[in-house]
C-alpha cells in the first residue's frame, strides 16, 4: 500500500495541476482584533480568519488600526483594519490576501499561466488554533508548529516533530510510540496536557526500576497544526497544566482542498532509510560483559547487527489518503494513514560509544565490563526502536444559519511499537545487554463533539466541547526471578470522558473594551485492565503487579477577564476553583502454586478515596509604549489535583497516603516583543521574544524512599508518593526571527537558571540534604531535569520564484542542569547524555499549487548521542534520508 500510494503521488506530480483562486465566502466570523500597530492588526486577523496574509514589510511600517470587533465578514473586517491606512487588499486565493499600496502590483498576483507569483513578502500564516505571528505579538511565551513544518520535522520516533521549540522536549522519545512533553522542567500527571481536538488521553506506563512515564498518543500524519503556550494556561482546557498546554489540531476540509473546489483528495507517500525488520523476540543486542573461569570461552559480546543498509536504501515508509468535502453548510474530511518503520541505526560519530572494561578483582574469574553512555554500538540496529501505526479520522462541521456550528469527529489510532524496561539494558556500570523484546500494542480511539454559537451579540460567544478517549494499552516484559525467566504483563485500559462549557462576553458599560469568558468543565476518568481479554486468568497469572484499578472526577468553575484600557494598556485577570475525588478499589493478588507456576486471583478490597479541592488565579498587564513594542508581566497561582496515577495504588508505589495534597504552582513571567521594520533598507524585519520566568511549585507531588509507620517494625522506608517542601524552575528564554528577501532565520534559546527539589523535615528515607538540584533517591523529577542549555538555529532560502526552499537546522544541548546518581541499579537511573550538536537540513519543491516534494536529511553528520531527558540508555537514530510527495486533486 505505501509503495502504490507514492507512486500514485508521483504520477499526479507530473500532471502539473494548476488550480486558480476562487472568491471569500462571506460568512460571518467573530473578531475581536485590538487596536495597536498594523502588523499586530493583521497578525490577529490572520489567525482569527484563518487566512494567510501577505505584505511587504515596508508597507505596514509605522502604521497603526483601530481594531474591529464583533461578528462581520472577513472583508468587512478587514476594510476596518484598514481604514486610513491608504492600504488596499486583495484575494490572489481563497486562502491568501495580499496587502498593498494602491497602484502597486500584488505580491500575490497572478501569472499569465495561472500560477501564483510571490515576490519579497513578509507571510503571517495563520492557522485555526495559532500562527507563527502569536510568538511576538502575544503577551505570554507561546509557540506554533504549521502542518509543513510537522512534515519537515516528522523524524523516525513519535515526538520529533516538536523539536525546536524553545523550553519544549520530548521525554524518553525513543523507548516508546508515546509523547511525553516537558516543558521548562515540567512534565508528567498532565502537568503538560496534550489536548488534541479537545480531548485529552495521557496514561502512566510502568518502567521497571525506572518508575514511571507518562504519555500520551497521536498520529502525526493527521495533525494539521500545533500550538504550545508554555506556563500555567487560564483557557478552558488548562485546569490543572502548570507547565503549559500543547493544543493539536486534526486535519480539515481546508487542509485538504485546493481553491474553487468542493471535493477534493489528497494523497500523501514517502520512505525514509537507516532501519530494519525487527529480529526475533530475544534476539540479543548491545555490548554485555560478564565473569567466566579461566580458560573458559568468554561470556561478553561485542553488539549485535551492524549491517546498516545504504544510505538511499529505503527501510520504512508511509502512506495516507484524505478526502474533503464543504458546501455552505456541511465540511466532511476522511482520513487514513499507515506508516511502518523497523528498527533504526545508531550514529557512528561522537564521544559515548560503549568499549570493554577490565573489572577483574580475582585472576581465576576474569570479570569483563564495559563503559558509555550504553551497550548499544555506533552503527548499530537498535533493538525496540520498531513502529507500525494505522490511524482513520473521520470530521464532520455542520453549519446552521450564520451563526451555530457543530463539529463531529472520531478518529482511531492502532499502534505496535517497541518498548523494553529500561533496567534490563542495565547501566554503564553493569553486565547486562539487550535483547528484542514483545513489541507493545496500543488501540485508542477519540469521539468529539464540539458546539459554537456566534450570534451578532456582543453577550454571546458560546462554545461547548465533550469528548471520550478510551486507550487500551498492552505491554510485555520479561520477569527474572531465582535464575528463571518468565512472562509478565502489564495491561491498563484508560477511558476519559469530559466536557467544558465556556461563553465570552464583551461588556459595553465598562471603559475600554472589556471581555469576559466565564465557564466550566469536567472530566471522569476510569483505569483498570482491559474489558475484551481473551483469556482473561491467562493476563492475571501473568501480572508482576496488582493492576491500577479505579476512576478519579474532576470539575473546575472559572472566570478570566480582559481588559483593553487604552490601544496602549491591557490587563488580565481570571479565578478558577477545582475540586478532585479518586476512588480506589484497592486490588490485590493471591498467589497460589509455587515459582515459577504461580496462579493468582485477583481480589477487589475496600474502596478508598482520595478528595481536595482549591483556588487558582492568574493576573497579567501588558504595555506598548510605541508601536512594535510590547512589556508584559504574568502572574499565576496555580493549582494542580493529584491525578489518577498519584492516588492509585499500584505498580511503582508501596505506599500511597491519603493526605496527598495538590501542587501551588506560584509562576510569574516578565517579557518583551519587539520588532523591527526595515532595518537595512531592504525590506527586511526582525521580530524578538525575551522571556524571565520562574516557577516555585509548593507541595511538589512525586515519588520517593519515604518513612511510614508500620505496625510491626516501627518506623521503615518504601516507595511512595510524596508531597515535597516545593520545588523551583527557573530560566530565561529567547526567541527570534529574521526574514530578508528569500532568506529567514531563526533562533530559539532556552537557558536554565534554578533547578531545586527541597523536601520537608523526617519525609524522606536516610535524606540529609533537604534541597537537590538533581532530585531525591527514586524521584521521578530526576528524568524530568533539562538541559542547562538548549539552542536551536534554522535557515531557510526560497529560489526558482519560491518554488524551492532549502533549509538547514542546527540543534545544540548541553548537559542537564544538575547531575544525579543513582547508588545501586535497583534506583531510578536518571538518563545520561553529554553535550550534542544536531544538523539536519530539509528541502520542498513545489511543482504547482497542487503538488509538493518534501525531503530531508536527519543527523547529516551521523551522530552518536543519546536525546536529552533519555531515561532508557537507547542511543538516537543515525543520518536519515525521508522524502514525502503530496498531491492534491
Amino acid at each position: 500500500m505505501l509503495s502504490t500510494t507514492f507512486i500514485l503521488t508521483a504520477g499526479v506530480s507530473l500532471a502539473g495541476i494548476s488550480p486558480s483562486a476562487f472568491a471569500q465566502a462571506q460568512a460571518q466570523t467573530s473578531f475581536s482584533v485590538p487596536a495597536g500597530s498594523l502588523t499586530q492588526a493583521l497578525t490577529v486577523f490572520g489567525r482569527q480568519s484563518g487566512l494567510q496574509i501577505t505584505y511587504l514589510a515596508s508597507v505596514a511600517a509605522g502604521k497603526t488600526s483601530k481594531g474591529v470587533s464583533g461578528n462581520v465578514s472577513r472583508e468587512q473586517a478587514l476594510s476596518s483594519i484598514l481604514q486610513g491606512s491608504g492600504l488596499t487588499y486583495s484575494f490572489p486565493n481563497a486562502t491568501t490576501v495580499a496587502i498593498t499600496q494602491p497602484n502597486e502590483v500584488s505580491s500575490g498576483a497572478t501569472a499569465a499561466d495561472g500560477s501564483l507569483v510571490l515576490n519579497t513578502i513578509t507571510i503571517s500564516s495563520g492557522g485555526v488554533i495559532g500562527s507563527h505571528d502569536d510568538t511576538y505579538t502575544t503577551a505570554g511565551s507561546v509557540s506554533y508548529v504549521s502542518a509543513q513544518e510537522i512534515e519537515q520535522r516528522r523524524g523516525t520516533s513519535a515526538g520529533d516533530f516538536i523539536a525546536g521549540i524553545p523550553g519544549v522536549l520530548n521525554g524518553d522519545t525513543r523507548n516508546s510510540g508515546a509523547i511525553d512533553v516537558n516543558i521548562r522542567g515540567l512534565q508528567g500527571q498532565d502537568r503538560v496536557p496534550v489536548v488534541i481536538d479537545g480531548a485529552t488521553q495521557e496514561q502512566t506506563v510502568y518502567r521497571g526500576y525506572n518508575g514511571a512515564r507518562s504519555g500520551s498518543y497521536v498520529d502525526p500524519d493527521l495533525i494539521g497544526e500545533v500550538s504550545v503556550e508554555k506556563g500555567p494556561s487560564a483557557g478552558a482546557d488548562g485546569s490543572g497544566a502548570i507547565g503549559g498546554v500543547v493544543r493539536m489540531r486534526t486535519l480539515n476540509a481546508g487542509d485538504i482542498l485546493l481553491p474553487d473546489r468542493q471535493f477534493g483528495v489528497r494523497i500523501r507517500g514517502g520512505f525514509n532509510t537507516n532501519s530494519t525488520t525487527p529480529p526475533d523476540v530475544l534476539t540479543p543486542g548491545g555490548m554485555a560483559g560478564g565473569a567466566y573461569q579461566a580458560g573458559k570461552q568468554p561470556t561478553t559480546r561485542d553488539g549485535g547487527n551492524m549491517d546498516r543498509p545504504g544510505f538511499l536504501d529505503p527501510t520504512g515508509g508511509n502512506g495516507s489518503i484524505a478526502a474533503a468535502f464543504t458546501t455552505d453548510y456541511i465540511d466532511v474530511v476522511g482520513a487514513y494513514a499507515k506508516r511502518k518503520n523497523g528498527n533504526y541505526f545508531a550514529g557512528k560519530k561522537g564521544d559515548g560509544q560503549p568499549y570493554f572494561v577490565d573489572r577483574t578483582t580475582d585472576p581465576d574469574f576474569p570479570n569483563i565490563g564495559y563503559e558509555g553512555l550504553s551497550p548499544w554500538k555506533g552503527g548499530e540496529e537498535v533493538l525496540n526502536t520498531s513502529m507500525e501505526n494505522e490511524s482513520v479520522l473521520l470530521k464532520s462541521n455542520i453549519r446552521f444559519g450564520d451563526d451555530h456550528a457543530l463539529e463531529l469527529s472520531y478518529m482511531s489510532y492502532s499502534s505496535e511499537f517497541g518498548e523494553i524496561m529500561p533496567t534490563r539494558l542495565g547501566t554503564h556500570t553493569s553486565a547486562i545487554g539487550g535483547f528484542q523484546s514483545e513489541p507493545d500494542t496500543l488501540d485508542l480511539k477519540t469521539y468529539n463533539a464540539r458546539y459554537k454559537w456566534t450570534p451578532d451579540n456582543d453577550l454571546i460567544n458560546l462554545k461547548i466541547n465533550a469528548f471520550r478517549t478510551d486507550m487500551d494499552h498492552r505491554a510485555t516484559n520479561l520477569l527474572t526471578l531465582f535464575g528463571t525467566t518468565t512472562t509478565s504483563v502489564h495491561y491498563a485500559q484508560t477511558i476519559r470522558d469530559g466536557i467544558t462549557v465556556s461563553n465570552e462576553s464583551k461588556l459595553d458599560f465598562i471603559p475600554g473594551e472589556f471581555r469576559l469568558e466565564y465557564g466550566g468543565g469536567w472530566q471522569r476518568e476510569t483505569v483498570g485492565l482491559p474489558k475484551n481479554l481473551d483469556d482473561p486468568k491467562w493476563v492475571i497469572d501473568h501480572l508482576e503487579f496488582p493492576p491500577r484499578s479505579g476512576k478519579r472526577t474532576e470539575k473546575n468553575l472559572f472566570v478570566n477577564g480582559t481588559w483593553e484600557i487604552t490601544p496602549q494598556w491591557t490587563a488580565t485577570a481570571g479565578l478558577r476553583y477545582s475540586d478532585f475525588r479518586t476512588s480506589d478499589d484497592n486490588y490485590s493478588l493471591r498467589a497460589t502454586g509455587n515459582w515459577p507456576n504461580f496462579s493468582y486471583d485477583l481480589i477487589p478490597g475496600q474502596v478508598s478515596h482520595v478528595t481536595g479541592n482549591g483556588w487558582s488565579k492568574n493576573a497579567s498587564l501588558s504595555w506598548e509604549p510605541i508601536t512594535d513594542l510590547q512589556l508584559y508581566g504574568r502572574y499565576s497561582n496555580t493549582m494542580r489535583m493529584p491525578s489518577i496515577f498519584e492516588t492509585l495504588k499500584g505498580f511503582s508505589t508501596a505506599y500511597l497516603p491519603l493526605d496527598i495534597k495538590p501542587e501551588q504552582a506560584r509562576t510569574f513571567e516578565l517579557g518583551a516583543n519587539k520588532t523591527f521594520e526595515d532595518l537595512t533598507g531592504n525590506d527586511d524585519r526582525l521580530r524578538l521574544h525575551v522571556a524571565y520566568y520562574n516557577n516555585h511549585i509548593d507541595d511538589y507531588l512525586t515519588r520517593s524512599n519515604i518513612i511510614y509507620k508500620n505496625p510491626v517494625f516501627g518506623n521503615i522506608w518504601g516507595l511512595g508518593m510524596v508531597n515535597l517542601d516545593y520545588a523551583k524552575m527557573s530560566g530565561f528564554e529567547l526567541s527570534a526571527d529574521y526574514q530578508i528577501g528569500n532568506l529567514t532565520a531563526k533562533l530559539g534559546w532556552n537557558h536554565a537558571i534554578t533547578s531545586l527539589f527541597c523536601a520537608n523535615p523526617g519525609s524522606l528515607w536516610k535524606q540529609d540534604d533537604l534541597c537537590s538540584e538533581g532530585g531525591f533517591t527514586n524521584s521521578y523529577a530526576l528524568q524530568h531535569v533539562p538541559p542547562k542549555d538548549t539552542v536551536s538555529a534554522e535557515f531557510a532560502y526560497k529560489m526558482l520564484e519560491d518554488r524551492l526552499t532549502l533549509g538547514t537546522r542546527i540543534s545544540y544541548y548541553s548537559h542537564r542542569f544538575a547531575e544525579s546518581k543513582a547508588e545501586t541499579t535497583s534506583e531510578i537511573q536518571p538518563g545520561k547524555w553529554r553535550p550534542y550538536t544536531l544538523v539536519d537540513v530539509y528541502g520542498s519543491y513545489a511543482f504547482n499549487e497542487a503538488t509538493r516534494l518534501d525531503f530531508a536529511i536527519d543527523n547529516l553528520t551521523d551522530q552518536y548521542y543519546m536525546d536529552a531527558l533519555n531515561a532508557s540508555l537507547m542511543p538516537a537514530p543515525g543520518r536519515t534520508f525521508r522524502m514525502n510527495m503530496t498531491a492534491k486533486f
